[in-house]
């Protein structure tokens, strides 16, 4: 019996169950199409904004444009502080992928040494990111050159063209100009502490400086930084995937600093700065146009040339400037020195001024002092004294100790602290220099807060020359000359005349313009001003061999400060003790001496006398100024007169 045959396949089956898949499968394909047009549509769609603003940021970048900082300009428009070209090695660390490899292979191929490469790390520790940052700056035509040929094996390096600041007469002006230097993290901290005061937003300040590197540390690049820096600009700029920049899309230009015109005349500086260093002189000369306040010439020796500092000092060339001879001080404005006799003018002014003496007041001279019921002498320099007996004129003249050491008991140290406090001694002048010390003018309760002593008549004995507590700076005693020059009138001193920006000037007008003493009684101060004529001339004056065959009258006086104390029964020997034990020499004065154009104060550390030291030098800056630069001004100015005349005529 046949048995009946199986079919292989049901087709029927399979066509049901393929059917089946088909629809899961159309089923899946359709919820994937349906989720990826929903996400396609919530990428491109809902969320379009979102993902256009980050893929701008992949692709454009904002970055800052640093301002060209404001020129500086002495009073005959010749360039003190400029600013000049350079080449860079910058880094963009972001840009980076191992900036340790980096680095290595770069000082493979130039002179970078170790403290270039931790002042650059420090940089990039607390400065804005996707900023550069120079690890060599000065770099020479050769070094562009090697650079520009192995470019492309440094991503995030780049060679860049700076501006950079430029003292072209370097050490003269250090002292009055200052210097720039590397923002730090110190500069910063004070920059959001200054954005506190001011109740503006942290980080304001800083802003300023985002493609700023360096910022002024002394002198007017210090005080005037505010103005010399300038606004910051920036621009938008599109970038390949290496951050390379292909095109500039926008640009909002940064704002120049102003210019700063300076009272300061660049040929007496220089002079100056010639004579002191011919005479070997460790001190300060400072001198002043009377009748504004403004600050002719201001140096201070020795000195220092800033340009080292501007592309970063390295710590052996520091080192070499931290000598005995301290040129990094200032000694015009920082240096604080007794007085010595050149505030016996001062003195003897308010002492008539005061009541306590006259015109005709006289006392006995024995070439020494003493207080009542006491035995200790106060010596007078000339030890046999000056005569019988000396008066006010003769005193000033002559520089007698005893009469001031008279004067200053009769005034007593209330009456003194007061009355010198009106010629500026113990307070700032005013001068546009942040570093400016105000000395010490000694009270009862300067020394009780100080010392945690009481007041002794023997202090203001020593008061009475200029010695003991009472300590000034050469900027100060400039100031209190020119005071008796323009008859009692203060100015505060000023370095700065004017600043420009685009062609417009602005005055520099200080806070307090001046300070009027009372001279209601005019004899007093001529007597006084007279006085310090016949100081420079003979028979007697302590500055007449200086000021001998002179073109013009002087006045002045002259000053022998103590810098160790010498006891009473010993004799000051000047080749028995170290040189910086030596007296200072001091001198101020002014001319000419009817209509002042010039007050200067002359302080020579360790030089001796100051007749016989500080006055011939003051001398030479008289002559100098009075009969070459002043001769030349008016001279020009009479041509210029010439020429308009003879043009309006025709």
């Amino acid at each position: 019996m046949l048995k009946r045959r199986e079919a292989i396949k049901d087709v029927g089956r399979e066509t049901s169950l393929f059917f089946v898949r088909c629809v899961i499968a159309l089923a899946i394909v359709i919820g994937l199409m349906i989720f990826l047009i929903a996400r396609e549509f919530k990428l491109q769609v809902i969320d379009h904004n979102k993902y256009q603003t980050q893929s701008e940021n992949n692709r454009i970048r904002v970055q800052p444009i640093a301002p060209v900082r404001g020129l500086i300009y002495d009073q005959t428009g010749k360039l003190l502080a400029q600013n000049r070209s350079i080449f860079a090695l910058e880094i963009v660390p972001e840009q980076v992928d191992d900036m340790d490899d980096t680095v290595e292979r770069l000082r493979q191929m130039f002179d970078i040494t170790d403290e270039q490469v931790d002042k650059f790390l420090e940089q990039v520790k607390f400065r804005p990111k996707f900023n550069s940052y120079a690890i060599k700056t000065n770099l020479n035509e050769q070094e562009v050159a090697i650079f520009s040929a192995n470019q492309h094996f440094f991503a995030g390096v780049s060679v860049e063209a700076r501006l950079e600041r430029y003292y072209p007469y370097a050490a003269s002006l250090v002292h009055v100009l200052g210097r720039m230097g590397a923002i730090t993290q110190d500069d910063l901290v004070r920059m959001d502490e200054k954005d506190v005061r001011e109740k503006k937003e942290v980080g304001t300040t800083r802003q300023r400086y985002a493609a700023t590197g360096k910022m002024g540390k002394l002198g007017l690049e210090r005080f005037y930084e505010n103005r010399l820096h300038g606004e910051v600009g920036s621009e938008k700029v599109e970038t390949d995937v290496r951050g390379r920049i292909v095109r500039v899309l926008e640009r909002e230009e940064p704002q120049a600093g102003e210019d700063l015109h300076l009272y300061l005349h660049l040929g007496l500086q220089q002079k100056i700065t010639q004579l002191m260093k011919e005479n070997g002189a460790r001190g300060a000369v400072v001198a002043v146009e009377p009748s504004t306040g403004g600050v002719l010439a201001m140096v201070s020796e020795p000195s220092y040339d800033p340009n080292m500092f501007t592309g970063g000092i390295s710590s052996e060339d520091y080192q070499k400037l931290l000598t005995a001879e301290r040129p990094l001080y200032n000694r015009a404005v920082q240096g604080t020195y007794p007085p010595a006799s050149t505030i016996k003018p001062h003195l003897a002014f308010l002492g008539l001024k005061e009541g306590v003496i006259t015109p005709s007041t006289r006392i006995a001279d024995p070439g020494w002092f003493s207080l009542p019921n006491n035995d200790h002498r106060y010596r007078d320099w000339k030890a046999w004294g000056h005569g019988a007996t000396v008066g006010v004129m003769q005193a000033i003249v002559e520089s007698c100790d005893t009469f001031f050491y008279d004067l200053s008991v009769r005034l007593g140290i209330n009456n003194i602290y007061d009355g010198m406090k009106q010629f500026g001694f113990g307070q700032k002048t005013g001068i546009d220099i942040v570093e400016e010390k105000v000395g010490i003018m000694p009270s009862r309760d300067w020394k009780k807060s100080a010392r945690g002593e009481p007041w002794y008549n023997g202090d203001t004995v020593n008061i009475g020359i200029g010695q003991g507590f009472w300590t000034v700076t050469p900027l100060q005693l400039a100031n209190a000359t020119a005071v008796l020059a323009n008859d009692g009138i203060r100015y505060n001193l000023q370095l700065v005349k004017e600043f420009a920006q685009d062609n417009r000037f602005e005055a520099n007008t200080p806070v307090m313009a001046y300070h009027q003493i009372d001279t209601s009684d005019g004899s007093w101060l001529d007597l006084v001003k007279d006085s310090m004529k016949k100081v420079t001339e003979p028979p007697r004056g302590t500055a007449r061999s200086a000021f001998t065959d002179a073109e013009y009258v002087a006045a002045g006086k002259t000053g022998t400060a103590q810098v160790k104390s010498i006891a009473q029964d010993e004799e000051y020997d000047a080749t028995k003790i170290a040189e910086k034990f030596h007296d200072n020499a001091l001198f101020i004065g002014y001319a000419p001496f009817e209509q002042p154009k010039i007050a200067l104060a002359v302080m020579m550390e360790n030089a001796g006398g100051g007749g016989s030291n500080a006055a011939p030098l003051a001398r030479e800056i008289m002559d100098y100024y009075l009969l070459e630069v002043l001769k030349v001004n008016q001279a020009e100015t009479a041509s210029t007169d010439e020429e308009s005349n003879n043009g309006a005529a025709n």
